[in-house]
């Protein structure tokens, strides 16, 4: 049986989170739709089942025993889901008040959107509730839409699209949504952005290092590699890289940086790396003016660096196809 609406929600230790999405799932869905609620579980080790067993929610957990990412929860959803329009949410999320009804009548209206997003309202997750400010709905009264080239977590895909041009690749840890959408826009529809917050996101703040180097622990910082081999032999490569190649600026400016070193060496003469040391000096300054911070260019290049390694790592590794996913899946509760 085909449902009008699946919510497909990822999660991974969401004790502190999970309540309060599935709350405003419940309180958002419209009431004339039949839907369906898919909770898929990265191998918690809280009390996140036991809260959502408390929900009218299909319960699906993944295994530890082989990689876990967002891609791979939201994979394994989608080969569950039912619905004719998917929604894909993350969640350290809010659904917020008026975008579905909005986004659904979209998608109603125009047959080529093949996904279907918003405005995702940032909110620092050490706020209280008496410190978060109120979404100003008014200033949205006449949202419209905008093309983009990418969704991010949050995001309604329609069934028919993922079923044309393959749903998620769970292999790729990062960058997902840019590869998926990336297939879908190349497959003839749209990607676009209603100008209404769809959801909240609370989320740490990221200008620390420490939030940086948690990235690079989680292997956020693969997928651009991964996706540049998988797109190796496809038509899609000379695409991604034009709109996601900003990996690769770090391997120019090393590969630069390498290049003086080289020919000082070669030619005995210190100008070509004091010609290098004076553009990064120059990079350095612009940025600064640009942020007009002393710290922040340090904390980009730093950034840069992060997603360089994670570019060159995620290229070195294997790819695999969507249907090579072997990872053990246990279902722990269906709701019909």
């Amino acid at each position: 049986m085909m449902n009008d609406l699946s919510f497909v929600i990822i999660g991974k230790n969401a004790e502190w989170s999970i309540a309060r999405l599935l709350e405003s799932v419940l309180a958002r869905a419209p009431s004339h739709l039949s839907t369906e609620i898919i909770y898929v579980d990265s191998a918690s080790t809280d009390r996140t089942i036991e809260i959502v067993s408390q929900y009218p929610a299909t319960i699906i957990q993944l295994s530890p025993d082989y990689p876990l990412c967002a891609s791979a929860g939201r994979f394994i959803g989608s080969r569950y889901a039912s619905g004719k329009y998917i929604f894909f949410l993350d969640s350290d999320m809010e659904l917020t008040d008026g975008w579905l009804q909005r986004a659904l009548k979209e998608l109603d209206n125009e047959p080529q959107l093949g996904v279907i997003t918003g405005i995702v309202v940032d909110t620092d997750r050490a706020l209280k509730a008496d410190e978060i400010a109120p979404i100003d709905y008014s200033s949205y009264s006449e949202a419209r839409l905008t093309d983009i080239k990418y969704a991010g977590g949050a995001a309604i895909f329609r069934g028919s699209v993922l079923n044309q041009v393959g749903t998620w690749n769970p292999h790729i840890i990062s960058d997902e949504e840019t590869e998926l959408c990336l297939r879908i826009r190349h497959g003839g529809y749209r990607v676009v952005r209603l100008e209404y917050p769809v959801t909240r996101h609370f989320d740490p703040a990221h200008l620390e290092i420490s939030a940086l180097l948690g990235r690079r622990k989680r292997r956020l910082y693969l997928g651009c590699g991964q996706t540049i081999r998988c797109f190796l032999n496809d038509r899609l490569l000379l695409p991604y890289l034009a709109e996601r190649g900003y990996g690769l600026l770090g391997l120019a400016a090393a590969l630069l940086g390498i290049g003086s070193i080289v020919l000082s060496v070669a030619l005995n003469s210190a100008v070509w790396c004091l010609g290098f040391l004076g553009l990064l000096t120059i990079v350095i300054l612009a940025d600064s003016i640009r942020t007009r911070s002393i710290s922040l260019p340090f904390f980009h290049l730093f950034h840069r660096a992060l997603i360089l390694e994670g570019t060159i790592k995620g290229f070195l590794m294997r790819p695999y196809r969507r249907d090579e996913y072997h990872g053990k899946v246990t279902i722990i509760r269906t709701i019909h």
